[in-house]
């Protein structure tokens, strides 16, 4: 047994960064022959302060690159910089990094330039277009071709990167750390899932690029359809900040009954509200994964989704922004108990909540 500490850094910079790589800090910090240092590389800054503190996890380093209405491309390059600069300085042995965001494009690519290895949480997603979702779907494939280890949730994530000729020896299947850190969060919270009384309530959550503006208004003139049909619904909507978003949103509904138009939530005020849901409209690629662990049908408000296992598992419906879509499949789900209970039964396509300890018992073997 060797006495030596790998020094491993875990970066992340944006909500779903660190929600699901805080498991796997948490499971790094029990290992003995480990020296972890974590870096945000600070492009959600508040948003991630609160996950740390909720999660008990304080950064070691921090870069701050945000300004207002910068583009992608000076992101980017400010990442780079810094991240080549501190790990000139502190030396790495290993650099995890999680998902598709500049954060993970940015560190990634130092690292490779650089000559330190990576590892990939949550490798191998796809959509098949790289537009869409953009540019998410370019910075994932890129990170998984430059990565040393990609741990992919899924059997399906991992064919995705046999087809793209990334080294079998690379590739790991693990299950979503997602699954890892819904389950510390529901622990804390102690809440029954459900929705109260006699009314049912949809969640929606709804912000991607390529819903702004027809997208966006359609999903808002499908809650009007559903409410002027139903007296048995109520909706929670927390917007997003973009005016792409919140201005079509705020226009078209702030005078219908039984919406609720909130600010943004944070994610544990998310997971309880996803919890009281009876069902769940989303373009978030993290709520289709949650959906199965919180046994809630999702419809996924999208075009293509990066994450099948949550169709072919039964959780979720591809509808795009189709108004009678999601009309007529809304009002099938809450007129059907059968058809309800058949879409919430089936196995979690996503794993079983311990992807962080497989993680690092391969990295550390």
């Amino acid at each position: 047994m060797t006495n030596k500490k790998f020094k491993i850094v875990v970066a992340y910079g944006t909500r779903p960064e660190i929600i699901k790589l805080a498991p796997l800090i948490i499971e790094l910090r029990k290992r003995r022959n480990v020296e972890l240092v974590v870096v945000n590389s600070g492009q959600h800054k508040e948003m991630v302060d609160d996950l740390e503190l909720f999660f008990g996890i304080r950064s070691h380093y921090r870069f701050e690159v945000m300004t207002p209405n910068q583009s992608l491309n000076t992101i980017l390059s400010k990442i780079v910089n810094e991240t080549s600069r501190l790990f000139s300085k502190i030396k790495p042995d290993l650099v995890f990094v999680q998902g598709d965001t500049t954060t993970v494009f940015a560190i990634a690519t130092a690292c490779f330039y650089s000559g330190i290895k990576t590892a990939h949480v949550e490798a191998g997603l796809r959509s098949g277009d790289i537009y869409n979702p953009y540019p998410e779907e370019f910075n994932r494939r890129s990170v998984s071709l430059i990565s040393n280890y990609n741990f992919a949730p899924t059997k399906a994530s991992a064919n995705n990167l046999i087809k793209e000729k990334v080294p079998r020896s690379k590739i790991y299947i693990t299950g979503n750390t997602v699954v890892d850190a819904l389950n510390i969060v529901l622990a804390k919270q102690k809440q029954k899932p459900g929705s109260s009384g006699l009314t049912k309530r949809i969640l929606i959550t709804a912000h991607r690029r390529e819903n702004h503006g027809k997208g966006i208004e359609n999903i808002c003139n499908a809650v009007k359809k559903i409410l002027s049909t139903r007296n048995d619904i109520e909706f929670i909507w927390p917007v997003h900040p973009n005016p792409n978003v919140v201005g079509p949103v705020k226009k078209i509904l702030r005078d219908s009954d039984r919406v609720t138009i909130s600010a943004p939530l944070s994610y544990i005020e998310l997971v309880a509200e996803m919890n009281k849901a009876y069902l769940i409209w989303t373009d978030s690629g993290g709520i289709q994964e949650e959906a199965p662990s919180l046994k809630k049908p999702v419809l996924i408000l999208r075009t293509v989704t990066e994450r099948p296992e949550v169709i072919t598992s039964g959780f979720g419906i591809l509808v795009g922004t189709d108004i009678k879509k999601i009309v007529s499949i809304t009002n099938r789900m809450l007129d059907s108990k059968s058809v309800y209970k058949k879409m919430v039964s089936g196995k979690n396509p996503f794993g079983d909540g311990r992807a962080a300890k497989k993680i690092v018992d391969i990295i550390l073997r």
